[in-house]
């Protein structure tokens, strides 16, 4: 399977505190990686260095062969990132807000925007200033989904959505993403939800990958009966 990302040896620290140490991973065309840890653990400091939105200490990121580096732009037109801390501009519409994201991706799909508007049941004309955690989380999703991405990073970003939305997000949405050819990677530390969306499983602890394997035959060689979070708890307590 060709390798869309691969990151090496990446390091990152915040004062005292590393948070990463050695990091090194890869993403696999195609596929919907999941990569869970406990909280603090480095998911979103991963997220954000891919993104360019902070620097790495030391370390590599390949992009489909080429190395990026901090507030380099020019790749980011071909990643979508929904999080829950996405930035929003109060003073915009629904419509004004996807205007302006359209602008930094050629691949940018109205139709689909305004199919997953109506989806999402989100007035196009609404005030961002006026919404609710809720539905600025279903903004996001539509605006990275409209982006038609390359890549797709996820960071926890069900934990806002009411039930009705994101069942449609984990067990439709996803497939239709992935169904485009879309490499997906989905951080959370909610591992109940990974587990029958993930094709290859990866384990953050302590600032390092401690397992990265296809999810299928990790469970066949731990046993079948053994849910996701058993496999996690049994590796991290290691």
């Amino acid at each position: 399977m060709k390798t869309i990302l691969k990151i090496s040896r990446l390091s990152k620290k915040f004062g005292r505190t590393r948070v990463l140490d050695g990091f090194t991973m890869k993403l696999e065309k195609g596929k919907i990686h999941g990569l869970i840890g406990k909280n603090g653990e480095g998911k979103t400091t991963l997220i954000r260095i891919i993104m360019g939105v902070i620097p790495k200490e030391s370390g590599e990121i390949i992009y489909k062969g080429r190395p990026v580096h901090f507030r380099d732009a020019s790749y980011k037109k071909e990643i979508g990132c929904i999080a829950e801390d996405s930035i929003f501009f109060d003073w915009m519409n629904v419509d004004q807000f996807l205007a302006f994201n359209s602008a930094f991706y050629p691949r940018w799909n109205q139709s689909q925007a305004d199919d997953y508007l109506k989806r999402l049941s989100l007035n196009p004309g609404i005030r961002i200033k006026t919404m609710s955690r809720g539905m600025k989380l279903k903004l996001g999703l539509v605006a990275a989904l409209a982006s038609n991405p390359k890549i797709l990073l996820l960071d926890d970003p069900t934990s806002g959505l009411d039930v009705p939305t994101r069942q449609d997000f984990l067990h439709h949405m996803l497939e239709e993403i992935k169904g485009k050819g879309t490499t997906i990677l989905f951080a959370s530390h909610m591992v109940h939800e990974l587990e029958n969306i993930i094709q290859r499983l990866s384990i953050l602890h302590k600032g390092r990958l401690i397992l990265d394997e296809d999810f299928r035959e990790i469970k066949k060689s731990q046993g079948k009966k053994h849910s996701l979070e058993e496999i996690f708890l049994k590796n991290v307590s290691k």
